[in-house]
């Protein structure tokens, strides 16, 4: 697989997750600029929400990028999400505020997000079907990680975006303009990244099915009809990744601040220095994989998860001592970078080639949709209702051990297998 392939790829997902970043970052002025001042806590929801909305329709975007994944071929497929990506993320950067053109404002920003979400639907997934099947058996797990370390590389980006606005500008010039520059940079370079994948090369696991005419004329009916054990057990594989992530880089340094008493400072540090770790942390475990067999890492990393994450949050509010609670996110980093370097290839290897893009883009945007993206209300309802101090980390595990069983059972199927052919 050519060089330029492999960046172009990856570096959709790094705007993928810059932009997620940049919406979290900026929701508080979202609040004020596009919403009526007169309830802000209720302006502040409902920015959240709308920010939900984009994640609830992905599975939408997942099934008609799909479609055309299987139907026409991965490049054209990743050729048109960067472009459906780009436009939107043009777009808010553009909007008129709630003062100039009133309810118009926030109705905008809600079709917005929903382009948005759909055109998400099929860019992770689409990047690590193309890197997968363009990978030799023994480098697809590295590869595949690839996409993985971007997304983390693009949540690094918005952070520091993040601070250089608040360092360049003060509130009133953010709100009132300066919150524009992100979007607007970040869309030009989204075209500029359409026009490298314009050189992408179909996948020769794509070509071989042209060839022996295994394209579907309907994916979508085909996968509801024969491969829904499939998206379940691709579902299966993701929601332990996808809740612990979110459990880890969402949920706890809320935990940190509200109940742990952690400065914004402070938490942000940890945070930034954490995932700029998993940027190099993320491609070495899909080496790691790819030398130990990713059936072997596959169950090793369940079994991990479900053994730290409850002593690890426990340790994290009765630590008295700092660097105690900094081992504890250092071990949950770790535990999600290997899970990141090994998961992607498994998924991809792990589906039928004939809808591969549809039920992976449909399971992958399902688990991180839905349950990934609801970690943070969940957990927090949680506590409130259930007043048990440790019941999210149940609920991460109860994730894990769905995870574990369907890794024990792949690992008996292929036992002693480290690669197999797509």
């Amino acid at each position: 697989m050519k060089l330029n392939s492999i960046i172009s790829c990856s570096i959709g997902n790094i705007l993928e997750w810059y932009d997620f970043g940049l919406f979290a970052i900026f929701s508080p002025f979202f609040s004020q600029i596009f919403f009526p001042s007169s309830d802000p806590h209720t302006a502040l929801i409902e920015t959240f929400t709308i920010f939900a909305l984009g994640f609830f329709c992905r599975p939408i975007g997942a099934l008609l990028f799909g479609y055309l994944g299987d139907r026409r071929g991965r490049a054209i497929t990743l050729r048109l999400s960067i472009l459906m990506i780009s436009l939107p993320t043009l777009f808010i950067g553009c909007l008129p505020v709630y003062h100039s053109v009133g309810i118009i404002s926030p109705i905008l920003l809600m079709l917005i997000r929903i382009w948005q979400g759909i055109s998400l639907g099929g860019e992770y997934s689409g990047s690590i079907i193309y890197l997968g099947e363009g990978a030799p058996n023994h480098r697809r797990s590295f590869l595949t990680s690839l996409a993985a370390s971007g997304a983390n590389i693009g949540i690094l980006l918005a952070m520091i975006v993040g601070m250089l606005m608040n360092f360049l500008f003060n509130d009133m010039e953010i709100k009132q303009w300066a919150w524009r520059l992100p979007y607007v940079i970040s869309g030009i370079f989204c075209l500029i990244i359409y026009a490298t994948r314009l050189n992408l090369q179909e996948t020769r696991v794509f070509h071989q099915a042209q060839v022996k005419h295994l394209i579907l004329k309907n994916p979508i009916r085909h996968m509801f009809q024969h491969n829904l054990r499939d998206v379940m057990r691709t579902l299966g594989l993701i929601c332990m990744g996808s809740t612990f992530y979110y459990f880890t880089f969402i949920y706890l340094p809320l935990v940190l601040k509200q109940d742990l008493q952690f400065s914004l400072y402070q938490t942000t540090r940890l945070e930034t220095i954490f995932i700029a770790s998993m940027v190099l942390l993320v491609p070495l475990a899909g080496l790691l994989s790819d030398k130990i067999g990713r059936y072997r890492m596959l169950l090793f990393n369940a079994m991990i998860i479900c053994l730290i994450t409850i002593p690890g949050y426990y340790f994290l509010h009765h630590s008295l001592l700092f660097s105690q609670m900094v081992f504890v996110l250092f071990l949950f980093t770790l535990a999600s970078s290997l899970e990141q370097g090994t998961t992607p290839a498994v998924i991809v290897e792990n589906f039928p080639v004939a809808a591969r893009y549809t039920g992976l883009s449909f399971a992958y945007n399902l688990g991180n949709g839905f349950l990934g993206g609801s970690i943070p209300l969940i957990c927090t309802w949680l506590v409130s209702h259930t007043h048990y101090l440790l019941s999210p980390a149940f609920y991460i595990v109860f994730y894990a051990v769905i995870t574990l069983t369907i890794a024990i059972f792949i690992y008996q199927k292929k036992r002693g297998a480290s690669s197999r052919s797509l």
